[in-house]
């Protein structure tokens, strides 16, 4: 959830603006939240969302807002079907646990699909920065899982990852929430609440994948 976090959401801006990207994908659309938010961000957002629950409830968040458009798709084939000239942000945020899977990380599955789809940003959000982050088994989401499918997306990515010190995580009051561009209703109260319960879920790692080396206050470069 990037939009937690006013850091990661000003990161996100700034991408945009030194690439002059004008569409957002994203995979694990959930309640719909960030992809109301990208919606002020960028010219056109796209999302994907697998789970019946989590597909009705962002429908209604969404349905209105032009420049969406939601898909209920599993996110491996969703992404599979993207051919672009222009560079897009893909945001990958879809988690679901099944101790009986082969492939228990998701996100594996879905750079496969982006393989070779150089003229791509991919942001990967819980990652194993010493922030809270997803394991699975013991195995967290590390550079070290992820790096040989993201050299297989892009081969010349520039790796970088937030910090703790810059963190500005969004709190659970109808101000704050407004100054983030957010729109203060139960959901979002109710995320930022359980975010807000233990440092782990407070403070999360994102990984972006850059195709060039570039300046942004608050990441920090991953070396190879």
């Amino acid at each position: 959830m990037s939009w937690t976090d006013k850091a990661s959401i000003n990161h996100i801006k700034k991408l945009r603006d030194l690439f002059n990207i004008k569409t957002f994908v994203e995979t694990g659309t959930f309640r719909g939240i960030n992809a109301r938010l990208q919606s002020n961000i960028f010219d056109k957002v796209i999302t994907c969302e697998s789970n019946d629950k989590y597909y009705e409830e962002a429908f209604k968040k969404l349905k209105k807002i032009k420049n969406v458009m939601l898909i209920k798709e599993d996110s491996k084939e969703f992404l599979k079907r993207f051919t672009h000239d222009e560079l897009i942000i893909f945001y990958l945020d879809a988690h679901f646990y099944d101790p009986d899977a082969l492939n228990k990380f998701i996100v594996l599955d879905e750079l496969e699909s982006l393989e070779f789809r150089q003229n791509s940003i991919i942001v990967i959000h819980d990652f194993d920065n010493n922030l809270g982050h997803i394991t699975y088994d013991g195995q967290p989401l590390n550079f070290e899982l992820l790096k040989k499918k993201l050299l297989k997306v892009n081969p010349h990515f520039k790796f970088y990852t937030n910090e703790l010190k810059s963190c500005d995580i969004v709190k659970p009051t109808r101000t704050d929430i407004a100054q983030a561009g957010l729109k203060y209703d139960n959901d979002t109260l109710d995320n930022l609440q359980y975010a807000w319960t233990k440092p782990e879920k407070t403070y999360r790692g994102f990984l972006y994948a850059i195709p060039e080396e570039v300046e942004i206050d608050g990441l920090k470069r991953i070396k190879c």
